[in-house]
């Protein structure tokens, strides 16, 4: 029979960003910090604390597009269906035309312009 365990007991506090301008939320550094003397007040100021862990969510997105990171696999290079032309190879972006182009510069890769593939 199944028997309920409850363990890892914590509490977890969230920074009041309301007000933060975008550059300042999407500045890593700037976050950092914050949690930083988050941090160093809950230590000084709250008893029973074993540790305070700064913890963020992480997601990958395309500097071009901004749509969530997508890449080929090495059997979705292969089929026509999936691939964007002859040149497609695994990890290749699937999102917009200028990440194709900028992974495929970096390799050596014909790009799709040249390629003759399409836009």
């Amino acid at each position: 029979m199944k028997k309920v365990i409850r363990d890892n007991y914590r509490v977890e506090v969230l920074p009041n960003v309301w007000g933060f301008q975008p550059s300042t939320l999407n500045d890593h550094g700037a976050m950092r910090r914050l949690l930083a003397n988050i941090e160093r007040d809950v230590l000084r100021h709250v008893d029973d604390v074993g540790q305070v862990v700064p913890r963020w969510e992480t997601r990958e997105e395309c500097s071009h597009c901004g749509c969530g990171w997508e890449v080929l696999t090495a059997a979705e290079a292969s089929l026509t269906a999936c691939a964007r032309d002859e040149h497609s190879v695994e990890g290749e972006p699937v999102c917009c035309e200028a990440g194709i182009n900028e992974f495929r510069a970096e390799r050596g890769i014909p790009l799709l312009a040249e390629s003759g593939g399409a836009a």
